[in-house]
């Protein structure tokens, strides 16, 4: 959405930050059937679920036929039908459960899909995951996890830092033009005059006052609504983010065939989130 689309009470909408299960929910049923053909993804969204939700998946997951719907109501007490409608909600919206197509009504199913890659992902199987099965040779200029700290909150600083139009003659102080673009997308700076160089917005001085997880993830959203216009699968972007949210703090990686040019967007846009190694085909993990 472009800034100048955003006026009066549609900054403070626009700006609530979604949760993974809203994001999620947003996008396209095909979408979320290819995300959850990754293991790690069904885990991540497994785990982010309300507890009574999860007791729902643990007690269908090995069960090859849909469920009555009436038996799924009686797991829950009465008093607790508030908690009940909303897991069922949840799992309907997430397209992890779905009314059956079966010629017996009022049955419900857990989507084949989700099953099968949770099954791996608790239950062992599969492909390895990033940072799993890759184990590059011993680094003597390896970053330690205080380093990573500082330098991800400089840069993430840095960022905060050019909307509020700061300057620093700081090395590592710049910030690129995808972030700017981003910024400016998102709504968060706007540019009033062609040519000049952006300035916040009432939107954006609400950004600066979440913390500083709600910022990274907001910003992380916003950028994943331009992957496909560079010419990226979000699926297979989404699969990488989720996978390095696994993979073992302060350890390089090098299992990221064919997202290079994602790597190094999201080390330039997010380096709060991870920050590159000494070598460029090296991802390190911050968080």
């Amino acid at each position: 959405m472009a800034a100048a689309d955003l006026s009066g009470s549609s900054f403070f909408r626009h700006l609530q930050c979604r949760d993974l299960h809203q994001y999620l929910g947003s996008l396209p049923s095909g979408i979320l059937d290819r995300l959850y053909n990754h293991p790690a993804i069904c885990l991540a969204v497994f785990r982010e679920l309300p507890e009574l939700a999860k007791q729902f998946v643990m007690r269908t997951l090995f069960a090859d036929q849909p469920v009555p719907d009436t038996l799924v109501a009686a797991w829950v007490k009465t008093e607790h039908q508030k908690h009940y409608i909303g897991s069922l909600n949840r799992l309907k919206g997430l397209r992890i459960w779905k009314e059956s197509s079966g010629a017996v009504p009022n049955r419900l199913e857990m989507n084949a899909i989700f099953r099968s890659n949770l099954k791996i992902a608790l239950c062992g199987g599969g492909n390895p995951w990033i940072g799993s099965g890759d184990q590059p040779e011993r680094d003597k200029h390896a970053r330690d996890i205080p380093f990573l700290d500082k330098y991800s909150m400089e840069r993430w600083e840095a960022v905060l830092h050019f909307m509020t139009g700061y300057t620093s003659t700081e090395e590592g102080s710049a910030v690129s033009q995808d972030v700017v673009k981003v910024l400016v997308l998102s709504g968060l700076m706007k540019c009033e005059t062609p040519g000049n160089s952006p300035i916040i917005s009432p939107a954006g001085f609400q950004f600066l006052l979440m913390d500083t997880a709600s910022q990274v993830w907001y910003f992380m959203l916003q950028y994943l609504e331009t992957v496909e216009g560079r010419g990226m699968d979000l699926v297979e972007c989404l699969s990488f983010l989720f996978q390095i949210s696994f993979a073992s703090l302060g350890k390089v990686s090098t299992s990221y065939n064919g997202l290079f040019w994602f790597v190094i967007s999201v080390r330039s846009l997010l380096p709060r989130a991870c920050c590159m190694g000494r070598r460029r085909r090296e991802l390190l993990i911050r968080a």
